[in-house]
């Protein structure tokens, strides 16, 4: 497999988890959420994530296949694939560099960067503030219109964001793989649990990407409760994958093979926080045609047969 086939093989691997996901619309009630639910379901978020993703369900192991096997293809042509984006962004005008800076301080604490440029917003794009303000929105509306739907959507980005942190942060931890700016080693040198960890995060903390996690979660919560809105939501969802995808590995805070896990991470909070304080009706309207043999007669006594067609609800 060339350098380009493990570039369309990525894209391929966006779609498949834009596209994942049911298609019909059940009848959903949602109850109202509680004003620290997405804080106090955390636990059991974790909980049926674990579940959700360590069984032996066909479905489960096809999607640990599908996510090994993308990590290790990735995993081969990393190097490669990291400074032909560097020289495609240059070549449309992105260039190379972080541009987000520091737009709110509390004291020595920056507590926002913001994007100055086209190529930082692309990096913003997974940075979490995009999310919160996301969330935000939901809760607003759902507060004004009084929306329970849109209520439960607020709380369950926030729960996923917060639960799929957590796994996240523990892996990078643990596999201590330096980013492509700090690399020591062809394709990044991997220092497990290194103590040093918390003070050049940075040379530790390449996989899984919390920035894909935080864009699949979110998206795959939106997804889930407004399956009517799909042809929207999952080509917007692909697009911003791309971008926010493409552009840290422009700039050098991860690689390709970092993204496949961190989908997996996103998507499986996502669902697991999307499946609370909704009940589903067993199943959505149906119809059906039935074609039943008809007998009668007329005023004459003649017999007439023929076919009555019959639209079930």
């Amino acid at each position: 497999m060339g350098m380009k086939s493990a570039i369309i093989y990525f894209l391929l691997f966006c779609i498949q988890f834009s596209a994942y996901g049911e298609t019909s619309k059940p009848n959903i009630e949602y109850s109202k959420p509680k004003a620290f639910d997405f804080i106090t379901g955390v636990p059991q978020s974790l909980k049926e994530g674990w579940a959700y993703s360590f069984n032996t369900k066909s479905n489960t192991l096809w999607a640990w296949a599908g996510v090994l096997s993308s990590s290790t293809i990735f995993y081969v042509y990393d190097e490669k694939i990291y400074k032909h984006f560097k020289i495609f962004a240059r070549n449309i005008g992105l260039g190379n560099d972080d541009h987000t800076k520091p737009m709110i301080r509390m004291g020595k604490i920056n507590v926002f960067r913001g994007p100055t440029d086209l190529g930082s917003a692309m990096y913003f794009i997974g940075d979490g503030w995009l999310q919160t303000f996301t969330a935000a929105t939901f809760a607003i509306h759902g507060a004004i219109s009084d929306d329970n739907r849109a209520l439960q959507t607020a709380s369950q980005i926030m729960k996923s964001l917060i639960a799929g942190s957590i796994p996240t942060q523990i892996i990078k931890r643990a596999t201590g793989r330096e980013d492509p700016n700090r690399t020591s080693a062809y394709r990044g040198a991997w220092r497990p649990f290194n103590k040093n960890y918390s003070k050049d995060v940075s040379a530790y903390d390449a996989v899984p990407s919390g920035h894909i996690m935080a864009v699949t979660s979110t998206l795959t919560v939106i997804d889930s409760n407004y399956p009517e809105y799909r042809s929207i939501i999952r080509p917007l969802g692909f697009t911003l994958l791309t971008l926010v995808g493409f552009q840290m590995v422009n700039i050098g805070v991860h690689w390709v093979s970092d993204y496949p896990l961190g989908m997996a991470i996103g998507y499986v909070f996502g669902k697991t926080a999307s499946s609370h304080g909704r009940n589903i009706d067993s199943q959505p309207l149906t119809s059906s045609w039935e074609i039943l043999p008809v007998y009668s007669t007329d005023e004459k006594r003649r017999s007439i047969f023929g076919a009555l067609g019959i639209l079930n609800f």
